[in-house]
């Protein structure tokens, strides 16, 4: 409580508070660093499960990782310029970027995120990667096949169809696989809106060689989380914040604004990972472009 009519400790939380609220989500995603924590085969994304129809409660953590190295799988089987170089766009962990060397392919992996640079750098050392935002990226080779993983939602898509044609070799494929939004409704505004993404293609002179819509196949994976999130985020939260109003109710005053945000947080969150939702709002596709 004394920190709270310190003049000294209050003045230090204000510049501490303004050093840090310039959060770049691009360079140090937390939510990433914490699924990685979670999941240990270095692949951050939703993964691909064959039975669409399985349970939440039936799906472990290891059938997760399954799924994803399958998803990681379906999009090596779309790389045709084996010989040539690879660019794994927002690489994660480098699991996609492991599982593409392990077949003897030429690939290096690009990520604007500091702790994934650093990971990267300690375990897969035989692995060139390259610490910039997609956009931001120059190099003096060309690609044969560029792939974005889950990470063309975070890049603004004139500049990641500028920066794709100026990186690719004549006649290269760009590997997409990612979720759209169906229109601009929805209470998650994470992800580009489909129909504007198809209207880049054609106006910057691409074609589509290869699409698949796998909505119901990452759909398990977003259950599980949501099945989570239900039974012991919310109840665990509650819990929590009871806890302090019996036993601290002094506290629990003075946070009782913060009380209300964290629940607001939750609920935004929770509506991204509500398959419903999900599958009414978005679809998730897998998409191979060329440009001549």
């Amino acid at each position: 409580m004394l920190n709270f009519i310190n003049p000294v400790a209050l003045v230090n939380a204000y510049l501490y508070h303004k050093k840090s609220s310039k959060y770049d989500k691009s360079a140090y995603d937390l939510e990433l660093f914490l699924y990685s924590k979670i999941l240990k085969n270095d692949m951050l994304h939703y993964g691909y499960f064959e039975d669409t129809n399985i349970e939440a409660d039936a799906i472990s953590l290891k059938s997760v990782e399954e799924a994803q190295i399958k998803y990681s799988q379906k999009i090596i089987e779309q790389i045709s310029n084996t010989d040539d170089l690879i660019l794994d766009v927002g690489c994660g962990m480098g699991g996609l970027s492991n599982l593409i060397h392990k077949k003897g392919l030429k690939v290096e992996a690009l990520t604007p995120d500091e702790n994934q640079i650093k990971h990267l750098k300690l375990k897969y050392p035989n692995i060139p990667c390259h610490h910039y935002k997609f956009e931001e990226y120059d190099s003096k080779a060309s690609y044969g096949t560029i792939i974005n993983s889950e990470s063309l939602q975070y890049i603004p898509l004139q500049k990641a169809f500028d920066h794709a044609g100026k990186l690719l070799k004549p006649n290269g494929t760009w590997i997409i696989c990612d979720y759209f939004r169906l229109n601009s409704s929805g209470i998650n505004k994470s992800s580009h809106i489909f129909g504007d993404f198809l209207k880049l293609i054609d106006a910057n002179g691409w074609e589509i060689k290869y699409q698949e819509d796998i909505t119901l196949h990452i759909l398990p994976t977003i259950k599980v989380v949501d099945m989570y999130a239900e039974r012991f985020l919310v109840p665990f939260t509650h819990f929590a914040f009871e806890k302090i109003r019996f036993k601290k109710p002094w506290l629990f005053h003075m946070i009782s604004d913060m009380k209300t945000t964290v629940h607001q947080k939750i609920n935004k969150e929770l509506a991204a990972v509500d398959p419903r939702k999900f599958q009414k709002e978005k679809k998730y596709m897998l998409i191979v472009l060329s440009k001549g």
